[in-house]
């Protein structure tokens, strides 16, 4: 068989069995905290479509739809908070109407397949880019693998329906950005508009998309003073503008005033949310500088990081020497980079450094781990693919052995994977000790509240028996309700925390307050523990049964 054939083989096999995996363990996931809010935000917002199209459609079927979420849907008439993500809320709340059914784990199941498709399709994009980039299947191959196998993006790809989406879409446009470095196509400038017009919807932080390709664009017109690039700065800029308003109903109304609404809400809605972060008790708008550096370096693979930081360096240390080479009094002949290639690391390096800058600069709050930064996680492994390729120069003699051992590194990746499903969002690596690793705080999504229940259920085979559940955790706990069989549901009362009308009391450390100095949350004792979930050092939660 050919090289070629092989490859493509290589390839195929891989992605049918990603995709194959993903479609029998898409299920396994709880419902996180935040997924209720936004199943009602899109049913907001696409009756509100309706009713500025003037559309007479579905009104009746809103109100019957919102039914069975019972007292849940009081977040219906507060539509304030929750202006972002309509490309993905929207079109799922017109599937949730249109089949209505009584079976309400089935609205969030469904969701759970279309973001793991959406971000299954960034794979592809992904392992194009590289390959496009590197011009070598096994650098490329292996940067893709890198990507899918990050045990907390991986296990977020299938019920973060924000952060994930928001990556998925910086990834797309990133793509249509490196196809207009290569050719400036009108095709690829309207597809990066609408890609980058979608994230910034999503996420506010997706205002760098345009704002670093125009910028890039700019320095390319002082490498060869082409008229033309300002022609494609005035094309993205307002097919960006257009594919912003035309997507986003928040807008309709009165474009330039609720966009500016929309950033000065993005502020306030990272509330003064307290929590456990390396053993102090912290809060959201006054987080250290290191926060970031210290959440990605204990939740992502050691491989990942050490490959990045070598990457980061040997293309800083490139990057720094281009910029000493410039000739200052020829300015306008200057020599950023050398080839489209060396144009695409530089605009990666770039972003990144700014991103982060900002984010430090600005005192961003920032709470649940490094979640809405999450898209980070492209820029980190495309540094560290680019130092892949440096170490195929330096052992270019052996480049056959390099890649053995470097997929063999890999083999932790995959068993973290699987032995932390389906709780890889709440993975840390080596890096931490295991008495250590509970100085963070783990479960602030609240995914281990459906198995919580399901094993207290089998603690009470009495299926006759009305279970009363308190709950030792700032979260929502009453909600999971709704991934519950319709029998179980009757069968289960939740008390919030009046543990003294309780069976059972579940706890997975996340508190609103610093748990020492407040007694909310300590365990009565007529309470003995009668189980606990820890997974590589990593304690999940706890359940409680009255004595």
């Amino acid at each position: 068989m050919e090289t070629k054939n092989i490859k493509k083989t290589i390839i195929y096999t891989f992605f049918l069995f990603y995709f194959l995996v993903g479609c029998l363990t898409y299920d396994d996931y709880g419902i996180n905290i935040e997924e209720h809010t936004q199943l009602f935000s899109g049913i907001y917002w696409l009756n509100h479509s309706f009713d500025f199209l003037n559309i007479d459609l579905f009104k009746e079927e809103i109100l019957q739809y919102l039914k069975k979420f019972g007292d849940d849907a009081y977040y219906l008439p507060n539509p304030s908070f929750y202006t972002y993500g309509p490309i993905f809320d929207v079109p799922t709340a017109l599937i949730d109407v249109i089949i209505n059914t009584q079976k309400t784990i089935i609205n969030f199941e469904y969701r759970h397949f279309l973001v793991f498709l959406i971000f299954y399709l960034t794979s592809i994009f992904i392992f194009k880019l590289l390959l496009k980039r590197f011009n070598n299947f096994f650098i490329s191959f292996f940067g893709t693998i890198l990507y899918i196998f990050s045990p907390r993006i991986y296990g977020d790809s299938f019920h973060n329906n924000k952060d994930i989406i928001f990556l998925s879409f910086v990834v797309f446009s990133i793509y249509f950005a490196f196809k207009i470095f290569e050719k400036k196509k009108i095709k690829n400038i309207l597809l990066f508009s609408f890609f980058a017009a979608v994230a910034t919807s999503t996420r506010i932080m997706g205002l760098f998309l345009p704002f670093s390709l125009i910028f890039f664009l700019f320095l390319v017109k002082l490498n060869d003073n082409s008229k033309n690039n300002l022609k494609y700065i005035l094309i993205i800029s307002f097919s960006y503008l257009f594919f912003l308003y035309a997507h986003w109903p928040y807008l309709w109304d009165s474009p330039i005033t609720n966009f500016i609404d929309f950033i000065y809400k993005t502020k306030l809605w990272i509330w003064k949310l307290g929590f456990i972060f390396n053993g102090d008790y912290i809060y959201s708008t006054s987080v250290p500088d290191t926060f970031i550096f210290i959440w990605i370096g204990i939740s992502t693979p050691i491989l990942n990081l050490v490959l990045f930081l070598f990457g980061f360096f040997y293309l800083g240390k490139r990057l720094l020497s281009r910029f000493m080479s410039i000739d200052q009094a020829k300015l306008y002949k200057c020599d950023f980079w050398r080839s489209t290639n060396e144009m695409k690391d530089n605009y990666i390096f770039f972003n990144l450094l700014v991103i982060v800058s900002l984010l430090i600069s600005l005192s961003a709050p920032l709470a649940n781990a490094w979640r809405h930064l999450y898209f980070l996680n492209f820029f980190i492994i495309y540094i560290s693919t680019y130092f892949i390729m440096i170490l195929t120069f330096i052992f270019k003699k052996h480049i056959s052995k390099l890649f053995l051992i470097l997929f063999f590194l890999l083999i932790p990746n995959i068993y973290k994977l699987i032995i932390f499903h389906p709780y890889q969002s709440l993975y840390l690596n080596e890096i931490l000790t295991n008495k250590n690793k509970n100085n963070f705080q783990i479960d602030r999504e609240g995914l281990t509240r459906l198995e919580s229940i399901n094993k207290i259920l089998s603690l009470e085979p009495n299926k006759n028996k009305k279970i009363k559940i308190a709950n030792a955790s700032y979260l929502p706990y009453y909600r999971i309700k709704d991934a519950l069989s319709l029998s179980n549901q009757r069968r289960i009362e939740f008390v919030g925390q009046e543990y003294h009308l309780a069976d059972y009391i579940y706890d997975n450390y996340v508190y609103e307050v610093d748990p020492r100095y407040n007694d909310k949350y300590n365990i009565p004792l007529n309470f003995k523990k009668v189980f606990e979930l820890e997974i590589n050092g990593v304690k999940m939660y706890r359940i409680y049964k009255k004595k």
